[in-house]
């Protein structure tokens, strides 16, 4: 028999999956009795569920408007790349100097599924989070993995606007092949700089979009 705590964890898996794949858009909101009869189950797991998101950043709970999609302003964005260009410098740097010829193959072959021309804007997303990934790997550091992984997580509804549009997919095909070649050389520096600048570049093309967008 399936216990409270199973369908709690299964609720803010299925709901956690639900907006990073756009199901729900920032903003929309969550009623707990929609939830509860679309995941068969009863209300106190979704009530728990949302809290545990709302924790995690993906939730916000309003006492009067119920719970909603978060949504990230500019500063919250920044804030987040910050945060991720700190952690993210570290990571590469780690796999610069630990990476293995084995890893190096399998990175070097999310890189070739990035090149295809016509990748959707999830599947860009998915490799984009799988070449991250495997740096984060490398790194043999797991909490500094899981948290840049929460983070990426938070941010996912927003790396699924027009990516073209903001310059996403070129740019970070030649970025993420730099960063690449440093770990394959052990450049630990390089492989920081080289990430520092990919995130500063990314997060100034989804802030001018934003706001292009917002007028």
């Amino acid at each position: 028999m399936t216990t409270a705590k199973t369908r709690q964890e299964a609720a803010v898996e299925a709901l956690r999956e639900a907006i990073v794949d756009g199901v729900y858009a920032p903003g929309q909101r969550l009623g707990q009795q929609e939830l509860a009869r679309k995941y068969g189950c009863s209300v106190i797991p979704i009530r728990e569920a949302l809290h545990q998101l709302a924790a995690e950043g993906f939730v916000v709970l309003n006492s009067q408007r119920g719970a909603r999609v978060a949504v990230f302003d500019c500063r919250t964005l920044e804030e987040i790349f910050e945060v991720r260009m700190v952690l993210e410098r570290i990571a590469a740097q780690r796999a610069a100097e630990r990476m293995t010829p084995q890893a190096a193959e399998r990175t070097r072959g999310i890189l070739k599924k990035m090149d295809r021309p016509d990748l959707s804007p999830a599947e860009w997303v998915y490799l984009d989070w799988e070449f991250h990934d495997s740096l984060c790997a490398c790194a043999e550091q797991e909490f500094l993995r899981k948290t840049i992984s929460t983070l990426r997580r938070q941010m996912a509804p927003y790396l699924r606007l027009d990516l073209a549009k903001v310059g996403t997919i070129e740019f970070g095909r030649r970025e993420h092949r730099r960063i690449f070649r440093s770990c394959v050389r052990g450049d630990a520096e390089a492989a920081g700089r080289h990430t520092v600048a990919h995130l500063q570049r990314t997060v100034q093309g989804f802030i001018k979009y934003i706001r292009g967008h917002s007028k």
